[in-house]
């Protein structure tokens, strides 16, 4: 008896430490611009913030996120923001949103996972401020004529033989990704010829991509004096490099193109914070798990947050999403419940706070008996499900925690959209 009111004791006391040195915030839909006032503080010596999500589905992280986004462009001049979907399509469609709605700038740049109604308003702001969209995945995230709208916007940039062959490759990018995409969708055997035909193809896109490379890159190079110019040769040149990457590993089995993935997403991140906006400050929106900055599995499956320089980690900020309860849905549109999380789980205690949303930071603790579960190894539920263990402080410097969660409002997306 006197050993179970010891550790309930101590469970209570860390509840109590947690709630002290957390910020209390309202539920996501009330909250206001100047709720997070406490974000100057914590990001100020911060020129990159990484900002997870449990989950891809999720209304309240998707609301919480772009009022967070929006508070650190208008109050502390972040100008990028990267999103986890192509980097072709989320390249050319900022240099297209003035000719588009907020609506048609979503659905031709991010993945579809992330065209809600609760996103539109982000990307008003995208479209009608001085805030440019990236994408730092190879995958292609919405459709080929978006970067061929966007090559050919530049009238008279490239000649038409080298239009030409932008264009073929856009088709046949998308004609195989499709073609090979229905096997693999269903996790069946891609028929020998069809590999053997993408094999030969491979060959041929990867000469001709090289070429067109080595043209844009001196282009570049004879244009250096006018830098807008010269900073679209070079986007254009990186988003066939893209293409390069996808086709050479888009046919690996699962878990080699989940390693190569994580690694092209660190060249292009690193790419766009070195070379393409080298003083700008940064916002990253991926999954969790792809931000995670100290973490690897048996199966040596590193994440982007954690394979990224040591200089892009030192500059900067990792904020991970979690829920306690509610409704959200697989990215094949299956709705089910987040399961009730195990006691001293990170949303157990985040939870006994009693706070409908909590923003802890991690970075700025030292550590003292009420909060060791944040150094130690302790459970999370991977997409409000499965029973992960981490040690918080060495994946996150910080976490925002949303009690209740819900589906989002999905846009009814035309299969033209451009």
């Amino acid at each position: 008896m006197w050993l179970f009111s010891k550790n309930k004791k101590k469970y209570f006391d860390s509840i109590e430490w947690l709630s002290e040195n957390s910020i209390h915030l309202k539920d996501p839909t009330e909250c206001k611009l100047q709720d997070f006032e406490f974000l100057r503080k914590t990001l100020r010596n911060k020129r990159i913030v990484w900002i997870g999500e449990n989950g891809h589905n999720i209304r309240e992280h998707n609301i919480m996120k772009s009022k967070i986004i929006e508070f650190l462009h208008k109050e502390m001049n972040f100008k990028v923001l990267s999103f986890e979907s192509g980097l072709v399509e989320c390249f050319s469609s900022n240099y297209l949103k003035n000719s588009w709605t907020p609506t048609q700038l979503l659905t031709n740049s991010i993945y579809s996972l992330w065209a809600t109604k609760e996103n539109i308003p982000l990307f008003d702001l995208i479209k009608d401020s001085d805030l440019n969209l990236t994408g730092i995945d190879i995958n292609p995230s919405s459709n080929r004529e978006v970067f061929l709208k966007f090559v050919n916007s530049n009238e008279g940039l490239l000649p038409k033989e080298i239009l030409k062959e932008i264009e073929h490759i856009e088709s046949s990018v998308f004609e195989w990704y499709y073609k090979i995409g229905q096997y693999k969708a269903k996790r069946k055997k891609v028929p020998t010829e069809i590999v053997n035909d993408f094999n030969n193809f491979k060959k041929k896109a990867s000469k001709l991509i090289n070429n067109l490379e080595v043209y844009l890159n001196d282009q570049s190079k004879l244009y250096s004096k006018n830098q807008e110019i010269s900073f679209q040769f070079k986007i254009i040149s990186r988003c066939l490099k893209n293409r390069l990457y996808f086709i050479d590993h888009f046919d690996n089995n699962y878990r080699t193109y989940k390693k190569m993935r994580e690694v092209m997403m660190k060249e292009n991140l690193e790419w766009i914070c070195n070379e393409l906006y080298p003083n700008e400050k940064i916002i990253v929106w991926a999954h969790n798990l792809h931000i995670f900055k100290n973490y690897k599995t048996f199966t040596g499956f590193e994440p982007l947050g954690s394979i990224v320089s040591e200089k892009i980690k030192e500059e900067s900020y990792y904020l991970g999403l979690f829920m306690y309860k509610g409704e959200t849905m697989t990215d094949t549109g299956q709705p089910y419940k987040v399961s009730r999380a195990p006691k001293k789980s990170l949303e157990d205690y985040m939870h006994q706070v009693q706070s409908p949303t909590l923003f802890t930071d991690f970075l700025q603790i030292d550590e003292v008996p009420e909060n060791k579960w944040i150094f130690n190894k302790t459970i999370f539920l991977e997409s409000g499900t499965m029973q992960t263990l981490f040690k918080p402080r060495k994946q996150l410097d910080g976490v925002l925690f949303i009690e209740d969660i819900s589906c989002p409002e999905y846009l009814k997306l035309n299969k033209k959209n451009v």
